[in-house]
């Protein structure tokens, strides 16, 4: 059903209206109902929010082009006004300042959402694997022996801030991953050995805390 400002949608209940790491081309504001936003955070599933008549969700996408960034999950029968990505990006070019405000938002709300992602994983030494992980899925580029390289962007001090691990911490951390041949770091690059690698890695420092060894 089209409205003054967008196509409506309806939701049924516990329909999942779009997946972390998808592509996205609409955003939503929401006539009535509730959504729930969940997001797999190691092996727990969190939500991060339950939004609800007049909130808006989904911009992130349509704006920079990154995946979703989480699940969308309707709450009960819910009622959507959704806007598509071509009809945002051109009332956005019409307004350059709006469009320069709107882009650096979502920047920050992306590096806040990704902070947020790993400072819920209590285990320091997970949270730095599970970061790793993401970087050597979103941004590493495979060489021909296997081996993915991850151009880091980070300072040390950058990494602490984000990870919420004190930098010394954050040094011997990355040592033992050095050590366990499952990195290595040279001229502001990182190399990973493989991701199936450090995810067994993750596993085993999960085991190892759960046993208390």
């Amino acid at each position: 059903m089209a409205s003054n400002y967008g196509i409506e949608k309806v939701l049924k209940s516990e329909h999942v209206l779009f997946k972390e790491g998808e592509p996205g081309d609409e955003m939503y504001l929401i006539k009535s109902g509730r959504i729930k936003i969940i997001k797999k955070v190691g092996d727990e599933v969190k939500v991060l929010a339950v939004l609800k008549e007049g909130d808006f969700f989904g911009e992130m996408s349509i704006i920079d082009g990154s995946p979703r960034s989480a699940t969308a999950i309707s709450d009960g029968e819910s009622h959507l006004i959704t806007f598509d990505k071509k009809a945002m990006k051109k009332k956005m070019g019409e307004e350059p300042l709006i469009e320069y405000i709107v882009t650096e938002l979502t920047v920050r709300l992306r590096r806040a959402d990704e902070q947020i992602k790993y400072l819920m994983i209590k285990s320091l030494k997970k949270r730095l694997i599970a970061f790793l992980i993401t970087k050597s899925e979103e941004s590493g580029v495979k060489q021909d022996d296997g081996t993915i390289v991850i151009d880091l962007d980070y300072s040390f001090e950058e990494m602490s801030s984000i990870l919420g691990i004190k930098k010394v911490k954050l040094k011997n951390f990355i040592e033992e991953l050095v050590k366990a041949n499952l990195i290595n770091v040279q001229d502001g690059k990182m190399y990973i050995k493989t991701i199936a690698s450090l995810e067994d890695y993750l596993r085993y420092v999960s085991l190892k805390e759960k046993f208390g060894e």
